[in-house]
């Protein structure tokens, strides 16, 4: 996708692929703690981008990270990518009720090819892929309810 996100990650790539040292890329997709900081305001009404992903724990991947180190260098490794495919207005929203907060999450789209190719699929991973086991169901119990502070 031609976001400026992605575009950053896919020149750091080029530049690891093409320096001089024995090299692993592990791409992943979102992480389950993606919505988590822009729901972390005062403001009753939080904006989320309307994204379909395919989420993932971040300590499934950070597992992958580590099962890298310890092995001979692997160029471009299998991807690793949550074994759901969901909106992440939706997991705003679980993540509120879960933790009993009161927000409206309203969803944006960005205009153009980049927010029609979030919204449709664009972040899914494509080709083969490791599935990892944990669910955003597993995620949301391990969440913590915030202390009552007006959040």
């Amino acid at each position: 996708m031609d976001f400026g996100y992605h575009m950053g990650k896919r020149a750091q790539e080029e530049l690891v692929r093409d320096g001089d040292l024995p090299w692993t890329v592990l791409r992943a997709t979102q992480f389950f703690e993606f919505p988590e900081p822009l729901l972390d305001n005062r403001s009753p009404v939080v904006l989320m981008p309307n994204m379909l992903t395919r989420p993932v724990a971040a300590r499934e991947v950070a597992k992958r990270l580590v099962d890298h180190v310890t092995q001979a260098p692997a160029g471009m490794a299998r991807e690793i990518a949550g074994p759901q495919q969901l909106r992440m207005v939706d997991m705003a929203r679980r993540i509120v009720r879960a933790q009993g907060r009161h927000r409206i999450v309203v969803p944006v789209s960005l205009p153009g090819k980049v927010g029609k190719a979030m919204s449709g699929g664009g972040l899914l991973p494509h080709g083969d892929y490791d599935q990892g086991r944990l669910t955003f169901d597993d995620h949301l119990a391990g969440l913590e309810r915030p202390m009552a502070t007006g959040r």
